[in-house]
């Protein structure tokens, strides 16, 4: 009855108003909780104005409302991505695309076709990914061979590798007399002559001398990614590698009405790209008069910091609470404790959102000492972000509290809570035991009271296709393929709960929730039609789910063919 009144005087308030489209004969999943599912719902400039029965729909339809058979289809809130590198994996796109599993010999065809039908000239460069090879097997001669004339730079599929060419290290200027910049490697042969692979910060070595893309190149591939998105019903997304350039392109689409998707941006700050201070860093985007204003569908007060790299018992490993199995490391921050608390205070007092990237274990306990100390400090204050959370111990799990510390723990990519071939050596590395136990245990930072959003991590994955990863938190199986095994299944989901972190939960991570992430009466109409309901399929078709329409602020930004 109290459901019911509360409806009643929704629909009381606005009755008389007509609206401009009305949705009817639907399964509405609102996300709303007080009122899960409904039949239908009007909209008017862009704004849910009525929201249940078909019955009360009636109300809203006028003599130029457009009418909507939904023909029982299932409608919910427009899915949000909240760790993707969108304009990096577009430029990225452009460039020489291989399999992640191609061989040596693989990458060189790929690469000699590429020079051939590209028809490059001497000098030109090369950009391509991603490789998964060992790295202590490759050497700048191998692309040599191929490429002399023209600097390569492939990146492995964590982008915290990357393979280069003689050319590449000579535009750089790395010689056997260049020293390892703090938190990146170049390995060396054994006389110290650089063997043509580098990790992390040393990656900034290179891409510091590489031309920049065109700003109408920059633009197009944003419209590019953004629409590729919207096809998997993504409507909002935060992104890093904020800078003017990419501000610029955002903007630009959002003058012209051409942006399709809300955006949280994070400028990066200590990453591999960049050998500047953390001051001079900080500069360039501290106050709002460098960053510049935020607007309906772009956000910039936000900031990406690097606390280390990926899993790897070699030098520049993400740092653990205990030693790696596979060699005598704790593995190696990218920036220590003392530094990180200190720049998210300071960041935290700018109101500047911190998107932290932790996927060891020692990372995550820092990060969370680190927003507790900041939260004693600061109060409240603006909403951080722990990206990946792989590693979490079993006694750091209640200290993922929502209500209490105001952070989002995002989880990316999917690979990391399904047994994916590309992370079994995880599994050696860290030791089988530890790496079941502690590796993204969704269902136990749930019932702590985490906030949990959903990350794809592209482009450091194949593809941002978001419902493999829902489908992976409800079964913790690789979709489609039940032979790789189950990682843990006590940590798995229900769908409801999954619904939910793709949802109003990345809205949540966005600080947009009064605006966005449920469909409710006098949010901004922010939704999709999808071709299966979620809640009555076997879990195991989750990924088989096809986007028929996608709508962000009642504009229709996509319409499957």
């Amino acid at each position: 009855m109290c459901l019911i009144s509360l409806s009643t005087a929704a629909f009381a308030a606005t009755k008389a108003e007509p609206a401009d489209v009305v949705y009817k004969n639907g399964y509405v999943y609102t996300v709303n909780v007080l009122r899960q599912v409904a039949e239908g719902f009007a909209m008017k400039d862009g704004k849910f104005i009525a929201v249940g029965s078909d019955e009360e729909m009636k109300a809203f339809i006028g003599k130029k409302t457009k009418v909507v058979n939904l023909k029982g289809k299932m409608v919910m809130p427009g899915l949000v991505d909240s760790h993707i590198h969108a304009l990096r994996g577009a430029l990225t796109s452009l460039g020489l695309a291989f399999p992640a599993e191609s061989s040596v010999d693989e990458i060189k065809t790929a690469l000699k076709k590429f020079i051939k039908d590209k028809k490059l000239k001497k000098g030109d460069w090369i950009e391509g990914a991603k490789w998964s090879l060992d790295y202590h097997t490759l050497t700048a001669a191998m692309l040599d061979e191929i490429a002399p004339d023209n600097p390569v730079f492939l990146h492995d599929w964590t982008n915290h590798l990357a393979w280069v060419n003689s050319a590449a290290l000579e535009a750089a200027n790395i010689t056997k007399d260049t020293p390892d910049p703090a938190a990146g490697v170049i390995d060396r042969d054994s006389n110290g002559v650089p063997t043509g692979t580098l990790h992390d910060k040393a990656l900034g070595l290179i891409t510091a001398v590489m031309p920049e893309p065109a700003p109408k190149v920059v633009e197009e591939r944003a419209q590019w990614i953004f629409s590729k998105l919207n096809k998997y019903g993504v409507t909002a997304i935060i992104t890093p590698q904020l800078d003017p350039m990419r501000v610029k392109a955002y903007r630009d689409l959002e003058a012209k009405g051409k942006l399709t998707v809300r955006i949280q941006g994070s400028w990066d700050f200590n990453t591999r790209y960049v050998t500047t201070t953390l001051e001079e860093q900080a500069k360039t985007f501290m106050t709002r008069d460098k960053r510049g204003p935020n607007s309906p569908l772009i956000n910039v007060d936000g900031v990406k910091i690097y606390m280390d790299g990926v899993p790897n018992d070699a030098e520049g490993g993400s740092p653990m609470i205990d030693s790696y199995a596979t060699a005598p490391t704790f593995g190696t921050p990218s920036i220590d404790e003392s530094t990180f608390s200190t720049w998210m205070m300071r960041f935290d007092k700018e109101g500047i959102k911190v998107m932290a990237h932790a996927t060891g274990s020692l990372s995550v306990r820092h990060f969370l000492n680190a927003i507790e100390a900041t939260r004693r400090a600061n109060g409240k204050g603006p909403r951080h972000h722990m990206a990946h959370s792989m590693l979490i111990y079993p006694d750091e799990v209640p200290r993922f509290n929502f209500e209490k510390y105001n952070f989002v723990t995002e989880v990316s990519p999917y690979q990391v809570w399904t047994p994916d071939p590309s992370v079994h050596h995880w599994a050696e590395i860290i030791g089988e035991q530890r790496f079941n136990q502690t590796m993204t245990p969704l269902k136990s930072i749930v019932d702590a009271g985490a906030l949990v959003s959903y990350g794809s991590d592209w482009d450091n994955i194949a593809n941002p296709d978001p419902w493999f990863a829902m489908e992976g938190m409800v079964t913790r199986q690789y979709p489609g393929q039940p032979n790789y095994g189950q990682l843990n299944p006590d940590e798995r989901i229900d769908i409801s709960t999954a619904i939910q972190i793709f949802t109003r939960n990345g809205i949540m991570a966005m600080e947009k929730e009064n605006e966005s992430g449920s469909i409710e009466v006098g949010k901004s109409a922010d939704f999709i039609i999808i071709d299966q309901n979620l809640l009555q399929i076997p879990v195991q078709d989750i990924h088989k789910t096809k986007v028929l329409t996608t709508v962000l602020q009642g504009k229709t930004v996509y319409k499957r063919k």
